[in-house]
């Protein structure tokens, strides 16, 4: 139970994961994401000033729990290389953000006034 519980705090993107953590529950090892994070694909978080001392290990969003779960999976299923995941990371990244848009700018039109025009 506590795992799920944690799994559940894992995906509000307002929490923080180490890289332990995000090696264990992806399914990946933590060179693979240190190399990910050499391919600009996985940003860690800034450390704060006053945490500087006591971190130990890279700290990462809980935002990319979902997507490197997705990419490992993908990975596995057809035998792809890190550098091609870091390709399909950033393009899964994009498109997530792109769908983001799309949908502010539906709710946006939706409270615009319709236009009849005749037939």
């Amino acid at each position: 139970m506590a795992a799920q519980q944690l799994e559940w705090m894992w995906l509000d993107a307002t929490e923080t994961v180490t890289l332990s953590e995000l090696a264990r529950c992806c399914g990946m090892s933590t060179m693979e994401l240190d190399e990910l994070v050499d391919y600009k694909a996985l940003p860690p978080m800034a450390p704060e000033p006053t945490q500087i001392p006591l971190m130990f290990e890279r700290v990462f969003s809980a935002e990319w729990v979902t997507p490197l779960r997705k990419v490992s999976q993908l990975r596995q299923t057809y035998d792809l290389d890190l550098f091609t995941v870091a390709m399909l990371l950033n393009h899964m990244s994009r498109i997530e953000e792109l769908e983001r848009q799309v949908r502010t700018l539906e709710a946006q039109l939706a409270h615009l006034p319709k236009h009849g025009y005749p037939d």
